[in-house]
């Protein structure tokens, strides 16, 4: 893990993971991605019909995984499962090696958000307490998101998991990754 952690450190630094596509630890990533994986997260990442329709959870978008999980949670919840998920441990399965070429090949996968989608939502669900208009703005005080401080990894991961102790409560229930990744792009787009 410590080597899968400075060579993301590393790519952070230099460049972005999905430069390395195609690397001989990306290459193996993907095959043990094929062999265990699509299953349930299809493909691209993004689900398969099987996984969209698990009982206890669909599977998350693996295509936004960027916004939601730093590289040492992505290593665990490889190697350890997810809670409340049907993602199983891997830690018996695969070697640290091919955890570590698994999680690179995940950095590799692209999501394209969709503004205008995030917009959609942003407007549905969000307006009424962050937009500078909102009508329950005075009431609960919450933040105008359009001059936010948070960066794309910090507000998703507020929209997904809420804020302790506020009406921001977890909207991973009711909202996709995708659909979070939405929002996040819209509201970064509108920043002052």
């Amino acid at each position: 893990m410590k080597k899968f952690i400075l060579a993301v450190l590393l790519t952070a630094i230099f460049s972005s993971p999905a430069c390395y596509a195609g690397t001989p630890a990306v290459e193996q990533g993907r095959k043990i991605f094929v062999k265990y994986c699509v299953k349930c997260h299809g493909e691209d990442g993004s689900g398969s019909e099987y996984g969209r329709y698990l009982k206890t959870n669909p599977v998350r978008d693996l295509r936004t995984n960027r916004l939601f999980l730093s590289d040492s949670e992505l290593f665990i919840v490889i190697n350890h499962g997810a809670s409340w998920r049907e993602m199983p441990n891997w830690e018996y399965v695969l070697s640290e090696e091919e955890t570590e070429h698994v999680a690179w090949y995940l950095r590799t996968l692209k999501f394209t958000p969709d503004p205008k989608e995030g917009e959609r939502i942003f407007k549905d669900k969000c307006a009424l307490c962050h937009a500078p208009d909102g009508a329950a703005k005075k009431i609960w005080k919450a933040p105008d998101l359009d001059s936010s401080a948070l960066g794309p990894f910090e507000m998703a991961r507020l929209i997904r998991y809420g804020i302790h102790g506020t009406l921001m409560y977890p909207r991973e229930v009711l909202h996709t990754n995708a659909e979070i990744a939405n929002v996040v792009d819209y509201i970064q787009r509108i920043k002052k």
